[in-house]
């Protein structure tokens, strides 16, 4: 592969909400027809808007587009096609759907490089429902098509020097369009940093750009020697001001603050404060190889 492959594309993933829940409600049978029947819709919406499918990995589409507004229509038609089928309780099915426009280098049928990257981060962003895209992209929509776009947040992607917005497209019809007030910068005196102590060691997570990764991979941050976890479980990322714990794992992310109750997440996020344990893949235990103590660390606190 060379650079001679690369060029500007939209790039898109679309991620089907709440899978893991769908599998353990219907049976992996019944669950696989459900979500193979709603990925081939998904494809043939990505086909007829001048798409092309790279590939599924799981729940999860990969496209590219030769351009944004074909993205937009094919991304507004993938929600249309999942609202339309009932998932377990009757309940709507929803896509979750991240896009960015930019270099990509193809290769065997496959991309790979910054648009790829960043779309990848973005879906991760998403909440059920929701079409997110970058500033990349907006600066590609004509005019007449932003009015219905507003911006909700920034990302540090690792490589950048500065953050990317990151825009929601209101795609459902008769949604009314917020204005948010971008969020007020903090000052590097008040952002704190979070402690995790795991197996005697103690790891400090500051303000930075890339994601703090735990898991059973080797290049994870931190490596828990628990079965139970994912190869890369969960991350910790500072972002608007909060360290936000987000699970990426196939069992789950259990949170237990002190004084309160568990919380299991799963492909969810939680602001960590104060103090508590986390485990990933089982409910935390004082005797468990996944469980991770935190402290959350306010530079304003007094010493």
């Amino acid at each position: 592969m060379t650079d001679t492959n690369a060029r500007e594309l939209l790039v898109l993933f679309a991620d089907i909400s709440g899978s893991t829940a769908i599998y353990e409600q219907l049976g992996d049978a019944a669950a696989v027809e459900l979500i193979q029947g709603l990925l081939a819709r998904m494809e043939e919406e990505a086909y007829f808007h001048r798409g092309a499918v790279i590939k599924s990995i799981g729940d999860e589409l990969l496209c590219t587009f030769p351009d944004v507004v074909s993205a937009l229509a094919a991304a507004t038609a993938m929600q249309q096609q999942a609202a339309a089928v009932a998932g377990p309780s009757g309940k709507s099915l929803a896509l979750r759907v991240g896009m960015q426009f930019g270099a990509a280098l193809e290769d065997r049928g496959d991309v790979f490089g910054d648009a790829v990257n960043v779309a990848a981060r973005v879906v991760e962003m998403a909440r059920p429902g929701q079409i997110l895209i970058t500033d990349s992209c907006f600066e590609k929509i004509p005019l007449l098509g932003r009015s219905r776009i507003r911006t909700i947040d920034r990302l540090s992607v690792r490589g950048r020097s500065s953050e990317t917005t990151i825009m929601e497209v209101m795609w459902q019809r008769g949604r009314a369009v917020t204005t948010i007030v971008p969020p007020v910068p903090r000052s590097q005196e008040d952002e704190g940093c979070v402690a995790l102590i795991y197996a005697g060691r103690t790891y400090t997570i500051a303000q930075q750009g890339n994601p703090f990764l735990i898991g059973r991979d080797a290049s994870c941050q931190l490596v828990v020697a628990s079965t139970m976890a994912s190869r890369q479980h969960a991350s910790i990322e500072w972002r608007r001001g909060k360290f936000v714990l987000a699970d990426r794992s196939t069992n789950g992310t259990f949170v237990l603050p002190e004084g309160g109750r568990a919380i299991h997440l799963r492909r969810e996020e939680f602001v960590l404060q104060g103090v508590g344990v986390m485990s990933f893949g089982e409910m935390p235990r004082a005797e468990s190889a996944g469980t991770v103590h935190y402290q959350f660390r306010s530079s304003l606190a007094k010493p």
